[in-house]
């Protein structure tokens, strides 16, 4: 009889083990088929575009923000420029090229299938650029006369800046995958190569430098597309 018990009970357990590693293989394979969907967006400035070519200028700015964990995304942005500033004392061409990278952290929780964004993000960004000085006049707050104009034909090459950025934007789907984005950031200039007897204030990528701060400020509207996979 004792046999007996023993043996059921023996059959007992191998059930139960047999039933927990089958559970276990369903939860390993469930968990594995409701992954996290991996999201690839891509960007283009179009407001940067349609201002600098009212400024009889060229610009491209395009980025890639790739969704790897949770709300965080790695972003990538770069682009060119080639840009006109006419100031009373000075006319100068700004030509060069930029890149941004940081991450973005989306605050937004979406309900139902909606993929909205509000972000907050961290970027470094650099910039490589040359200066053509056409045209300049000497500042003369006291003088009798109207100090003349001078034009030349004087090159600043191989310049370059570095800063930090703290960044927030906001993309809303406006259609299936597509995005309508605006974003607004805060910016320090780390580094800046500033060329000798000559002042400039704009550098591809910061946009405006200020003479009396390293701060600066930039606002970007964003068309963008958006990958699931």
């Amino acid at each position: 009889m004792l046999k007996y018990f023993i043996s059921i009970a023996l059959i007992l357990v191998f059930i139960n083990l047999s039933a927990q590693q089958d559970s276990l293989h369903l939860d390993q394979a469930d968990s594995l088929t409701r992954h996290q969907p991996v999201k690839i967006r891509f960007g283009w400035d179009a407001g940067k575009f349609i201002w600098t070519k009212i400024q009889n200028g060229q610009s491209f700015d395009g980025y890639i923000s790739v969704n790897f964990y949770k709300n965080y995304a790695l972003v990538f942005e770069a682009g060119t420029e080639n840009h006109l500033t006419e100031q009373s004392l000075l006319t100068y061409q700004t030509n060069g090229k930029y890149f941004k990278t940081g991450i973005d952290y989306n605050l937004y929780d979406n309900w139902l299938d909606m993929q909205n964004e509000i972000n907050i993000g961290f970027r470094y960004g650099y910039s490589s650029f040359d200066y053509l000085l056409t045209r300049y006049r000497i500042n003369q707050p006291d003088a009798i006369y109207t100090p003349v104009e001078k034009t030349t034909h004087k090159e600043f090459n191989n310049q370059s800046a570095g800063w930090l950025e703290l960044s927030s934007n906001i993309q809303v789907e406006i259609w299936k995958h597509l995005y309508l984005g605006y974003a607004v950031s805060v910016k320090y200039l780390l580094s800046y190569q500033k060329p000798e007897n000559f002042d400039t204030s704009y550098i591809p990528g910061f946009f405006k430098r200020n003479s009396f701060s390293n701060f600066g400020f930039g606002m970007q509207y964003f068309i963008s597309y958006q990958f699931i996979f």
